[in-house]
């Protein structure tokens, strides 16, 4: 007697949640969506010093269709901010973090930075570091500044995985880039 074959089991493919600290984090993750045209759904939640655990959950239940769902949780929040850190030590997800700033993972692709630097002259050092950042405004990206992030990716992550993890300087963003080019 033949035994019955079995349908095989469907591939989910993993959602990745990614909650932000605020619209320039945001803005950089719609720009990774749109970059890897993959089947990977990314959805972003700009949710500044509100994160918790339950904020977490609640909106991972909100993402979940089925059981079998897969649903990756990151936080892509700045080091800069003491109060934030200590909730972000509570969380369950994976750290897209910098220090001091976001923009320092902006500069990465243009400039090595290993000495300490402040938010602000992260900011003026972006501007100074290719002709694309001079305009450089938060919560904004214009096509130039794009092209610098698409073509001196490996270069940025090459740089931050040099730095030492969480301390100032560093960022941990190419992590998100890594889970989806698996």
């Amino acid at each position: 007697m033949k035994g019955r074959d079995k349908k095989p089991q469907r591939t989910m493919k993993p959602v990745f949640l990614v909650f932000c600290e605020g619209e320039t984090e945001e803005n950089y993750i719609d720009f990774v969506r749109r970059e890897y045209h993959s089947p990977i759904k990314i959805v972003s939640k700009t949710e500044g010093n509100r994160i918790s655990q339950s904020l977490i959950t609640q909106r991972q239940n909100e993402l979940k269709n089925s059981k079998n769902d897969i649903i990756k949780t990151f936080l892509m929040y700045d080091l800069d901010v003491k109060p934030i850190n200590e909730k972000l030590k509570s969380c369950d997800a994976k750290w897209l973090c910098s220090n001091p700033c976001v923009e320092l993972w902006f500069l990465l692709h243009s400039k090595n930075q290993t000495a300490e630097i402040s938010t602000n002259n992260c900011v003026v050092e972006l501007k100074k570091s290719s002709s694309c950042w001079l305009q450089y405004r938060k919560s904004t990206l214009t096509e130039s500044q794009k092209e610098t992030l698409r073509q001196n990716k490996d270069i940025a992550i090459s740089r931050a995985k040099r730095l030492l993890e969480y301390s100032n300087p560093s960022s941990t963003v190419y992590r998100l880039l890594e889970e989806i080019c698996k």
